[in-house]
């Protein structure tokens, strides 16, 4: 496994912001669309960006159709998929492909129905799509799972059990689909989460692996060395720290810290490195720095 320990600081992406959609092209991090603060007011923007961690470059590429933010990311071949999500209190089932830097919409594979902020995990070639909101309020949380397979429609399968929850780290890693963490609400306020929940696609059920050392919301999951990597989060501050789960047995072991207090940031896998991007490191605050393991 990577060491976490030691990270580096590369070029700081362009235009800081988080909610956005991204995910590994060709050997290169792209950025798509998210969400920033200026004046106290909160802005969508359609702005994407691709990072090459061999020239240490960022550059701006084609933008979204639209400003857009809060969607599940998606990469399958050399395409990658904005899921869901929407702007400006929108909550939207569209489905939108960048393949060779141009952008279109899938009208065929529109979602069920709407989905802000859900997440995404591929495994074996077909993307499953967990829970997000159904309005911008946070008790619109879904428990939902949908699977699909580009050319084809979203399939429902068996939905996740027990409490609803959003923000939850998510990453498909030894035959599964793991679910850790995130938060509810609760007699109007928000309550972090701590357990660990696998789904198995060869049987269509989910069962209660584990538990985090602590209650933690909008982690980052990412399957690295056949186990699952919980990076950062949110308690009541901007966390740290970096778990690995095994999908198996469900135990939780140290697996390093980050440089930077961060909730909400995508880490990627790019070839034998981690690397972070994107999201918040304080309350309207977004992150700059481009974080490199590995």
């Amino acid at each position: 496994m990577i060491d976490l320990f030691k990270w580096t600081e590369r070029e700081p992406l362009p235009l800081p912001r988080a909610g956005s959609a991204a995910g590994v092209v060709q050997g290169r991090v792209v950025v798509a669309g998210g969400t920033l603060w200026q004046a106290d007011k909160k802005l969508w923007v359609d702005r994407v960006d691709r990072f090459d961690p061999r020239l240490n470059r960022w550059e701006a590429c084609a933008p979204m159709p639209r400003p857009h933010g809060d969607a599940a990311c998606a990469v399958l071949g050399d395409d990658l998929y904005a899921i869901g999500g929407g702007s400006n209190g929108s909550c939207e089932a569209d489905v939108w492909r960048l393949r060779s830097g141009t952008w279109a919409l899938l009208e065929d594979c529109a979602l069920p129905s709407p989905r802000k902020q859900p997440a995404a995990a591929v495994l074996d070639g077909t993307v499953y799509l967990l829970g997000g909101y159904t309005t911008g309020e946070l008790s619109s949380a879904t428990a939902t799972l949908w699977s699909w397979k580009p050319g084809g429609r979203w399939e429902p399968r068996a939905p996740r059990p027990g409490i609803l929850r959003f923000t939850p780290a998510v990453a498909a890693a030894g035959g599964r689909i793991l679910v850790a963490g995130g938060a509810t609400s609760e007699n109007g306020a928000v309550r972090n989460l701590d357990d660990i929940l696998a789904y198995d696609p060869r049987t269509d059920s989910w069962s209660e692996i584990g538990r985090l050392p602590r209650p933690i919301r909008a982690a980052c999951g990412l399957a690295q060395g056949g186990r699952m990597l919980f990076i950062g989060g949110y308690t009541d501050t901007f966390e740290k720290p970096i778990f690995s789960i095994d999908p198996l047995s469900g135990a939780v072991s140290p697996a390093g810290a980050l440089p930077h207090g961060l909730a909400d940031t995508r880490f990627v896998g790019v070839g034998s490195s981690v690397i972070g991007v994107t999201g918040e490191s304080g309350i309207k605050q977004r992150a700059p720095w481009t974080l490199q393991a590995g």
